[in-house]
């Protein structure tokens, strides 16, 4: 019978986030994402070997393996739990697995020398942007890193770096640089590590080299080496969607006039669909009025990049949950909005605590009900066009969606049921299908939509039954 006991509790912030992608040197905007973020998968097991060692016994080495079977996400309240001598779980709600340990001390490691010192250049600094790592060339990678400083992984991991030594727990946590930074780099997903450490011994870098790969999967098998740690680490390359054109390419999709005088507010506008809508009606001749929360970055980007083309795209910061509507009102009537596009969401693809979760639920109608309702109220001056935009996971019936798209069949019968009460309000559903966002990227490819493909026929069929006001 196994025998758990808890002996620590983990909880990430952003700012958590922050602080160990400057010590690790993994600045992959995948941990760093303030909309769509995850824990760095080195920085859960650090804390959990932390917690595990702190009155743990000396030995010469360690094994330690470690799968990764679902993503930590910020605010998760994390159970480091012992379930065994030698085995870790750490879990979320009552029990859903996150990451398996095992861990036992081991004989001093007889391959520690069965590499070269090197077999690349060391990278001493740590970039600030991953490498964009084409599948082609992912075969025959290889190269060296350098470790962060002792004194910082001392003070951030004092019980580990006791038991292992700084260069060894050094050395852990440049494997997240590895992985998140160079080999696979941004579009990487940590899967395993099976690791062999050899207790304080001295070291300032680590080697590697691709050991395998998997075209079915994505999978990349990497190898490393220094004389405090070796083993493997399994990966997996998750290609992202490819990136927005700029204004100009989207242009020449449409005439330059074609959406003269639409003033199209952007409820969620700072990518994917909102983005799309925003290249479109400015390159029209429309003008967008893009709200967005937490992408600052990309908002000014589509400003600037209007801008340099002669054309206007404004912005405002604005969440439309948190914020008192009438900043909205106020604003919309400022701008003179002739239409509203509603594209505001959380995180889609996240975990339920049961078979039906209320407050995953609840957080979904707050913005595909509640906050759509708010929304059209503030922008309605008489005569408004909008869209909402729906999904086929209706008629898909999923169950990982459950919540998801019980809540915007919510919203579609909200739509029917606004249109109907309110004069001069004209409603647009669509069920759109999956869509190429950072939302829905993952390690199996599956068909998805260029949002500005998904997009133009809407804003062409929404500027055709308005009546913008030049």
């Amino acid at each position: 019978m196994a025998f758990f006991m808890t002996i620590a509790t983990l909880q990430f912030t952003l700012a958590d986030q922050r602080a160990f992608a400057r010590l690790s040197g993994d600045f992959n905007p995948l941990h760093l994402d303030p909309i769509a973020s995850i824990v760095h998968g080195m920085h859960l097991l650090l804390r959990a070997l932390d917690a595990h060692v702190r009155r743990g016994p000396a030995a010469k080495g360690w094994t330690i393996s470690a799968g990764f079977r679902r993503p930590a996400l910020p605010g998760d309240s994390i159970a480091v739990e012992r379930t065994g001598g030698d085995r870790l779980a750490l879990t979320i709600d009552a029990g859903a697995p996150l990451v398996d340990i095992a861990i036992q001390p081991a004989a001093a490691d007889p391959g520690a020398e069965s590499w070269p010192a090197s077999i690349g250049r060391v990278h001493q600094r740590a970039r600030r942007t991953p490498r964009v790592r084409p599948w082609a060339g992912m075969a025959s990678a290889h190269g060296a890193i350098a470790f962060p400083g002792r004194r910082e992984i001392r003070r951030a991991f004092p019980h580990a770096a006791r038991t292992f030594g700084a260069d060894a727990v050094a050395a852990i946590a440049a494997v997240s640089r590895l992985i998140g930074m160079e080999c696979p780099g941004r579009d990487a997903l940590l899967s395993a590590v099976d690791l062999h450490i050899t207790g304080h011994a001295g070291a300032k870098h680590l080697t590697w080299r691709v050991a395998r790969t998997d075209a079915r999967f994505g999978l990349v098998r990497v190898e490393i080496m220094s004389p405090c740690l070796r083993g493997t680490i399994d990966a997996f390359w998750r290609p992202q969607p490819a990136p927005l054109p700029g204004i100009e390419a989207v242009a020449a999709h449409v005439q330059p006039d074609e959406f003269a005088g639409q003033r199209a507010l952007i409820v969620g506008g700072s990518r994917g669909l909102g983005a799309a809508t925003a290249l479109l009606v400015a390159g029209g001749g429309g003008i967008p009025l893009v709200t967005f929360v937490s992408g600052a970055a990309e908002v000014a980007a589509l400003r600037r990049d209007a801008r340099r083309s002669g054309r206007r795209i404004d912005t405002l910061r604005f969440d439309i949950v948190t914020d008192p509507i009438e900043r909205l009102a106020r604003a919309s009537a400022r701008f003179g909005a002739t239409h509203l596009y509603y594209f505001a969401t959380p995180r889609i693809f996240t975990r339920r605590r049961e078979p039906f979760d209320t407050a995953l639920f609840q957080r979904f109608a707050a913005f595909y009900v509640t906050g759509f309702a708010n929304a059209c109220a503030a922008a309605s001056t008489g005569s408004l066009d909008v869209f909402y935009p729906s999904s086929v996971a209706l008629d898909e019936r999923s169950r990982d969606l459950i919540e998801y798209s019980t809540a915007k069949a919510a919203g579609e019968a909200l739509s029917a049921m606004l249109q109907a009460a309110t004069p001069g309000l004209r409603i647009l559903v669509r069920r759109l299908p999956r869509v190429a966002t950072d939302q829905t990227a993952s390690i199996v490819p599956v068909p998805a939509v260029n949002p500005v493909v998904a997009m133009l026929p809407i804003v062409r069929e929404m500027h055709r039954t308005g009546s913008p006001s030049e």
